[in-house]
């Protein structure tokens, strides 16, 4: 669930805290995208090319690339629906927020603050969707700074996963 959502668990079960209601989205969801749609093949194939590797012009432009692509392809249909019914079903008519949760964030030593990105969607608002918020999220994994400060601290690129922390968005 990446350390995000962990903590805000924990947190919410501390005598007296009142935290607002929350649930979290498991990476399972990212990586089965990932691999649904090829991207965990082609950032593995990237890896190991030197282009790719040891010029930082490449690797900005590959990473802004695969960003763009993931803030377009469709989300799992079976997930989506879940998720979307999930939300109707607890926070009906509520404009809701996804918070990065990655595992590469939050750890002993590497706080990972401001890396990632966070979203507002509405399940009832066609100009504000669900889906388009997930995505950005998920896409914020391949920004050039958070690979470059993943790479600086020896984080293994294809073993970080983002799951989401979602909660009724703050105005």
């Amino acid at each position: 669930f990446g350390g995000k959502a962990a903590n805000y668990s924990v947190l919410s079960r501390v005598p007296g805290i009142a935290v607002p209601q929350a649930f979290a989205v498991p990476v399972y969801y990212y990586r089965q995208f990932m691999r649904e749609h090829g991207l965990d093949e082609r950032v593995g194939q990237w890896l190991t090319e030197d282009a790719f590797n040891d010029d930082p012009a490449e690797r900005e432009r590959r990473l802004q690339a695969l960003r763009a692509e993931v803030e377009m392809l469709p989300l799992n249909p079976d997930f989506e629906g879940r998720l979307l019914a999930k939300l109707r079903a607890d926070y009906p008519g509520v404009r809701m927020r996804f918070r990065s949760s990655t595992n590469a964030e939050d750890l002993d030593g590497f706080t990972g603050a401001g890396l990632y990105t966070s979203k507002s969607g509405d399940p009832d608002d066609p100009s504000d969707p669900v889906a388009e918020a997930v995505r950005r999220v998920w896409a914020s994994v391949w920004s050039f700074r958070a690979f470059e400060e993943r790479t600086y601290r020896g984080i293994d690129h294809q073993a970080v996963a983002m799951a989401l922390l979602v909660h009724r968005s703050f105005p």
